[in-house]
């Protein structure tokens, strides 16, 4: 059974109606740990930031065929070259790892109101598989139905994770999964009006434009 949007499903949707209550909950940098000084690093060296923040190394690699998942379906790419079902790339958590996977720990207050380390494979991986870098938006659509437009260059700019585990597990529907995007809370500025509204969790979908 679906989430109806209780408490903690989607304050984000709440909170742009109030500019000063969501500037309350940026995300404030601390006293870093290892994985955020990667994240602080990151941006500027191109395949060098990818390797700061690896955890896992990929054994699935853009261009490859991806076959049918053979578990169960967490995501849904359209819009790319690459398809394993119709006109649809889709995926299991099984394939999600074996993209490779990076972590970080972000100030997670829209969600789950704390800090939380997340891992899981990059964006922009995802989209390279997919075949799908090459558009401009990403149409992303949560269990909830939840609908927002992400650009694609947050994915090709940013460390902008497909987080499939939190604090080492993975994620249920109750705990904002199976997946999710997760954005660095430290390092690079984002302003929360902008990119709050972005953390999309109980992702379902992608569909790249």
């Amino acid at each position: 059974m679906l989430l109806t949007r209780p408490s903690y499903v989607r304050p984000a949707l709440a909170l742009l109606a109030s500019v000063p209550l969501l500037l309350g909950l940026v995300g404030c940098s601390a006293s870093g740990d290892d994985a955020v000084g990667a994240v602080a690093v990151a941006g500027a060296g191109g395949d060098d930031e990818q390797a700061d923040l690896r955890v896992s190394e990929a054994t699935l690699h853009p261009g490859d065929p991806v076959p049918r998942p053979s578990g169960k379906v967490v995501l849904v790419v359209r819009g790319g070259t690459t398809t394993n079902v119709g006109d649809e790339l889709r995926l299991d958590l099984a394939q999600l790892d074996s993209l490779g996977t990076v972590e970080y720990a972000v100030d997670d207050d829209l969600a789950t109101g704390g800090r939380a380390t997340f891992s899981g494979p990059l964006v922009r991986t995802v989209l390279e598989l997919a075949g799908a870098d090459e558009g401009t938006t990403m149409r992303t659509e949560a269990l909830n139905d939840y609908l927002v437009d992400v650009p694609v260059t947050d994915a090709t700019e940013l460390p902008l994770m497909l987080a499939t585990r939190m604090n080492g597990k993975r994620m249920s529907v109750a705990n904002y999964g199976p997946t999710r995007f997760v954005y660095p809370t430290e390092g690079y500025g984002l302003d929360p009006v902008t990119y709050d509204p972005r953390w999309i969790w109980q992702l379902r979908s992608i569909e790249v434009e």
